[in-house]
């Protein structure tokens, strides 16, 4: 079986407590504004039931797909760019055995504003990367081959499931590189990672496969934690037995957000570069993924042509001194439109003075 990074991925964890600090009061306002958007609704969808019962059923659901919504929309345009930075120091300690000079959170923060000058085009990159990494997973992966566990043949239909929902801690590493390399032309570091990935699967899937399902006890552990507290409260008092629930399952999910999945994705990181650290592309995995994907070879034209935009962007700096000079060499030189002042007549300006005696 591959290695799995647990300890080391904890340690990592423990070198960039301000991201985990920052991942908890995060995830703690997110959860407090579900709670009270879940308060709201519910109420709502009570009273609506005292009418008529499926009303206040319907509507209760319809929040529920509202609730995923919200976190969807707060992770695309707020944890996502924390993640990204927190993945961004996590590399720097992967890399050189020690954090960046100056605080973490401005390091990462100015790492993925250089690397990713506009944030859509780390969302562009990324859904490339994703739509790559699933594709190589369905097609290559066989987790029946990376976890040696009883019955795990029978397990296979689960565990793809698993593997494709811990993909994003692939997508994550692959970008990473980015970091490492200190690279702009973010394409072609995604390209060539995504083809070191395909050649060393196996750790980095067997990593975030485990730390996936981990995260998943985790949660359940957590549950059952929240849970004792909450029943006996809803001992207490039984109309609160419904909201208890939910925020026993808000609690528990977001503390899964902030501190687990930030566990899965240092296992990853760590087992990506620790697997491909002294690889190089293959040409035949390049050739093999351009005809298994279409994304991959759209990933190798935008990489492409950055570099053709780059080229051009340096080719018109260059021009631009060259045709000052020219500019100011050839131009002729204006005549002067006057001629300059003379002196005044010396006897005028003795008259001016007896006048001035005079007076």
């Amino acid at each position: 079986m591959p290695k799995l990074y647990l300890g080391e991925s904890l340690r990592l964890l423990a070198n960039t407590l301000p991201f985990i600090w920052i991942r908890l009061g995060s995830y703690a306002l997110l959860g407090l504004g579900l709670g009270v958007y879940f308060g709201v609704v519910g109420g709502l969808a009570w009273l609506l039931g005292q009418l008529w019962a499926p009303l206040g059923v319907l509507l209760f659901l319809v929040a529920i797909g509202g609730g995923f919504g919200i976190v969807r929309w707060v992770t695309r345009y707020y944890f996502y760019l924390l993640k990204a930075a927190h993945t961004a120091v996590m590399t720097e300690f992967i890399l050189h055995g020690k954090g960046p000079e100056g605080g973490q959170v401005a390091y990462g923060r100015s790492a993925v504003t250089e690397r990713f000058k506009d944030t859509s085009i780390m969302f562009a990159v990324d859904a490339l990367v994703d739509g790559i990494v699933k594709r190589i997973i369905r097609t290559v992966v066989r987790i029946a081959s990376i976890l040696p566990i009883p019955g795990v043949d029978s397990l296979g239909k689960l565990l793809e499931r698993v593997a494709l929902a811990s993909s994003t801690y692939v997508d994550e590493s692959i970008l990473s590189r980015a970091y490492a390399r200190r690279e702009q032309n973010v394409w072609a570091v995604a390209h060539e990672g995504v083809v070191l990935y395909a050649q060393a699967w196996k750790p980095i899937v067997a990593n975030a496969v485990v730390m996936s399902l981990i995260s998943y006890v985790e949660f359940a552990v957590l549950l059952v934690i929240l849970a004792l507290p909450a029943l006996a409260i809803g001992a207490a008092f039984p109309a609160a037995g419904p909201v208890l629930a939910v925020l026993v399952v808000i609690a528990a999910w977001m503390v899964k957000l902030a501190v687990a999945d930030a566990w899965s994705l240092a296992a990853t990181l760590l087992a990506y570069h620790r697997t491909t650290q002294d690889m190089t592309p293959d040409p035949e995995w390049v050739a093999r993924l351009e005809g298994m994907s279409d994304k991959f070879k759209e990933l190798g034209r935008k990489a492409q042509e950055a570099v053709t935009t780059r080229a051009t962007a340096e080719e018109s700096r260059a021009e631009k001194p060259a045709s000052a000079a020219r500019s100011s060499t050839t131009t002729p030189t204006a005549a002067p439109d006057a001629a300059p002042a003379t002196e005044a007549d010396p006897a005028a300006r003795d008259s001016g003075a007896d006048d001035a005696s005079r007076s």
